[in-house]
């Protein structure tokens, strides 16, 4: 067996593995955001959007340049044999990154408490962001940041069970506690924020004592040689997240402040049931294929590097293109089946942000040959162009169309985005995927979306009849793809890596 074969076989089954975890979150997310919108009304909908996207906000601009760089040289600096120093000086960037955050954070609710109530122009600000929702927001901001640089660790040391695991432990706590909280104590958006506070920091627990971080950190062995490089490559990111976000989030403000937080409430329940699934499906891929490309390339193996990351690139392809065709053709039906009534208008932005998703993980590969080469400012200046293109299309025509405007920006920024960082890296480690299997792929999921159609017709539109044609559809995909022999090498790849590795 050729390394391209057997590295390719890791990369599924390891992919195969996340697939699940995200199949699980997915799912209890999907759950989570239909149960949602029966307990909270599209105002406090759009109040819980208003300070989450603030938090993971902050969190991205504060940690999420220290999460990128972890993804990156954790596998070169243990094959240096430098793990100690490397634990020791990220988790001393990290300690910094809270202690800063807290500080002003606590600064603030002090500012709320003592000068704010004092005027009665904030009244019905304070009414709605009260001290104890601002104070469970800052604990959330600490254990989700600190959960996503576990996970990230987890990922890149190819811990794909335990992340099995957490995933699915995670995602039901959350829904379980914010329902018991709301039945018994009053439908509040607080116990929103506590209770993603009280799950994430369970999960950073169980990922820190499986990796055994604590046996790794002395104070003295933190390296700012390290901590250089881990900045040179993590803060240009920064910026790149940050304007990934803008075209993640911005419209959120945007249609609250033209709209009112009813249609941001309606806008963003549509809007998040079907962004969050492809961010996980997007995940399961990457942090199935990503640690194997980054050791790959780390090893000095560039031409295997980039057959990993077309392999990658088909992946992907395989899952995004029949889930887009699904939400196209479903997007009716899922928002009747799982939202209180008054959400149900917002599901024709669906496609429109599944289309986006699905170019914005395109453009994660991309990337690849800026990220592997840490030339990470280009990537920054591409992503920054994209999030300005979101924002101008949004406040023009948002007042005009209303929210269904922002999810076409939304499209559009990432199409920008996606154009830009491939015509930036043409020459440079392109992906390459036969033609062939662009057809087959383009042909399973239109016949899959026919089928669709049919079942609609038959089976009307509850919870049960949802699932089931979810369900008849994915037997439909799979089974084309397989008639057609795209997933044939596949499938046997996947298989003796199991095998390999019982």
């Amino acid at each position: 067996m050729s390394e391209q074969t057997s590295k390719k076989g890791t990369m599924a089954k390891d992919t195969v593995v996340y697939m699940l975890a995200k199949g699980i979150e997915g799912g209890v997310g999907i759950l989570t955001v239909s149960i949602m919108s029966y307990l909270f009304l599209p105002e406090q909908m759009g109040q819980y959007s208003n300070i989450n996207i603030a938090v993971t906000t902050i969190a991205m601009f504060a940690i999420q340049w220290l999460v990128q760089s972890v993804l990156r040289y954790i596998n070169k600096y243990d094959i240096e044999n430098r793990c100690e120093d490397f634990y020791t000086t990220v988790f001393s960037a990290w300690l910094k990154v809270n202690i800063i955050v807290v500080f002003f954070g606590v600064i603030g609710l002090i500012l709320i408490n003592t000068i704010l109530t004092r005027f009665s122009a904030f009244d019905e600000f304070l009414a709605v962001y009260t001290p104890l929702t601002l104070f469970f927001a800052l604990l959330m901001f600490i254990s989700y940041n600190t959960a996503q640089l576990v996970i990230a660790m987890l990922a890149a040391t190819r811990k794909a069970k335990t992340n099995l695991f957490i995933s699915a432990f995670s995602v039901v706590g959350k829904i379980a506690l914010i329902y018991i909280l709301a039945v018994n104590f009053g439908k509040r958006i607080e116990w929103i924020f506590l209770s993603y506070a009280i799950f994430d920091g369970i999960t950073s627990i169980i990922g820190i004592f499986k990796l055994k971080i604590y046996r790794y950190i002395n104070i003295k062995k933190s390296s700012p040689e390290i901590l250089a490089n881990l900045k040179a490559y993590g803060i240009p990111l920064m910026g790149n997240l940050i304007a990934t976000s803008v075209l993640n989030k911005s419209d959120i403000y945007i249609i609250t402040w033209f709209k009112g937080e009813g249609e941001a409430g309606i806008y963003q329940t549509n809007y998040t049931i079907v962004a969050s699934a492809f961010t996980m499906l997007s995940a399961a891929v990457m942090r199935g294929s990503y640690p194997t490309i980054l050791r790959t390339w780390s090893e000095g193996k560039k031409e295997l590097s980039a057959g990993l990351v077309s392999d990658a690139v088909r992946m992907f392809l395989l899952i995004a293109v029949p889930a887009v065709a699904g939400v196209f053709c479903i997007s009716d039906t899922a928002a009747s089946a799982l939202f209180e009534s008054q959400y149900v208008e917002g599901h024709n932005v669906m496609v429109w942000v599944a289309a986006g998703m699905m170019l914005l993980g395109l453009t994660e590969y991309a990337i690849k040959p800026w990220e592997l080469n840490a030339n990470t400012k280009a990537i920054f200046h591409r992503s920054l162009i994209g999030g300005i293109v979101n924002i101008l299309i949004n406040v023009i025509f948002v007042p005009l169309f209303g929210y269904y405007a922002a999810a076409v920006s939304t499209f559009i920024g990432f199409l920008v985005y996606f154009l830009l960082a491939k015509a930036g890296t043409r020459g440079q480690m392109r992906w390459s995927v036969k033609m062939i299997s662009y057809i087959r792929i383009l042909a399973s999921a239109f016949i899959m979306a026919v089928f669709i159609f049919i079942f609609k017709a038959f089976l009307g539109g509850s919870f049960f009849s949802l699932c089931a044609m979810l369900f008849m559809a994915m037997i439909v995909y799979v089974l084309t793809l397989w008639l057609t022999g795209e997933i044939k090498e596949e499938v046997r790849t996947i298989f003796k890596a199991f095998v390999k590795n019982r």
